[in-house]
């Protein structure tokens, strides 16, 4: 077993913690893999060595307490970390650096389900990770198909197999489903839907799919609405995106951010990944951990200090408001008030959804 990748499950010792131990559990238990529990607690200012201690060691009682269920179904846990940081951050860095095969964490039961897309950590994670990251929403998948959206995309082969994957390693039905745009005319529309249907059953038919129950559902409309009605239906929805840009809020698309946002089910998130990715990645990452110390340096009133860091980050960042907003901060700080102008006036035009042109 020391040879399969880890699931790190990211507990954050709240009301969802019982789900994500139970999919956890489950999930860990199918797929034979050692998991890594890991709980992330941020920094409070001028907090003592002391203070911290002590919310470290309760933190590990609380761990142990939730621990039970994995260790009953015989999973292996090769580490419980807690580590004091950035929740999200912290996730996704020590996921990169166990190769971890899958991230579980929390993303709001139903009834507070909206909230998890911006600002929590769920959204931070999912939004950074090349991993994919299961995000738990109620008991793991029973009796439920698992929903894959396809669109005959590149991204979306990849969510393909990682649906069939999770439908045969849970024995549950696969629905997919492709939404086609009501632009046509009705003759139009109706050949555009069979061809569509004609191409999806060639994609499943290159696949060993005899052992699975596989429903092909082809419509029209609004595509994120959709797929959201189709995932009450569901236990678990597999769905992919392209590229990894965490400092454009959009950059999962459009579809597949409105999808997670609403959906009540579990979903799973797979990232399509382009030659180049790992270079990128990098970049990105480290600007984007470039826009975290400058918020931290505004915070403490030393905005000369975050200005080169808010520059370069700014400019790669053109489509982010709240980048460009920190950087007026900054400017407005040391007394460039003509240059802050002209990025509040661009924050204005993003907000507006006016995209500026590179």
């Amino acid at each position: 077993m020391a040879s399969v990748h880890p699931v790190l499950v990211a507990l954050p010792l709240d009301h969802e913690t019982p789900d994500i131990v139970a999919t956890a559990t489950e999930l860990t238990r199918r797929l034979g893999a050692p998991t890594v529990v890991l709980h992330v607690i941020p920094r409070r200012r001028q907090e003592s060595d002391r203070g911290l201690d002590a919310r470290v060691s309760e933190a590990r009682r609380q761990l142990e307490l939730h621990l039970a269920p994995l260790r009953g179904a015989g999973v292996e846990i090769q580490d419980v970390m807690v580590v004091v940081g950035s929740p999200a951050e912290e996730v996704v860095t020590t996921a990169r650096r166990l190769a971890a095969q899958m991230i579980v964490t929390g993303g709001g039961r139903p009834a507070t389900i909206r909230r998890w897309v911006f600002g929590s950590v769920a959204e931070g994670v999912v939004r950074r990770s090349s991993v994919p990251v299961w995000v738990a929403r109620g008991e793991p998948p029973a009796g439920r198909p698992v929903l894959c959206p396809v669109d005959l995309s590149p991204e979306s082969r990849v969510g393909l197999e990682a649906a069939i994957r999770m439908a045969r390693l849970f024995q549950l039905p696969l629905s997919l489903i492709s939404v086609v745009s009501e632009e046509y005319s009705r003759a139009q529309l109706a050949r555009v839907e069979a061809a569509v249907r004609a191409d999806l059953q060639s994609l499943v038919a290159s696949y060993d799919v005899d052992d699975l129950r596989v429903a092909l559902a082809v419509t029209s409309g609004d595509p994120a609405a959709r797929i959201i009605k189709a995932a009450e239906q569901a236990g678990l929805m597999v769905i992919a995106s392209r590229g990894y840009d965490p400092l454009v809020r959009d950059w999962l698309g459009p579809v597949t951010a409105r999808a997670l946002r609403y959906s009540h089910c579990s979903a799973l998130t797979i990232r399509h990944l382009e030659e180049g990715h790992d270079e990128r990645a990098r970049t990105i990452t480290r600007l984007a951990d470039d826009y975290q110390r400058a918020k931290q340096l505004l915070a403490d009133d030393r905005g000369e200090e975050a200005i080169p860091l808010l520059e370069a980050v700014a400019e790669r960042a053109l489509a982010n408001a709240a980048i460009q907003e920190a950087f007026a901060i900054a400017l407005e700080r040391v007394g460039r008030d003509v240059e802050a102008t002209s990025r509040r006036a661009l924050a204005r035009l993003i907000r507006e959804g006016i995209t500026p042109v590179d």
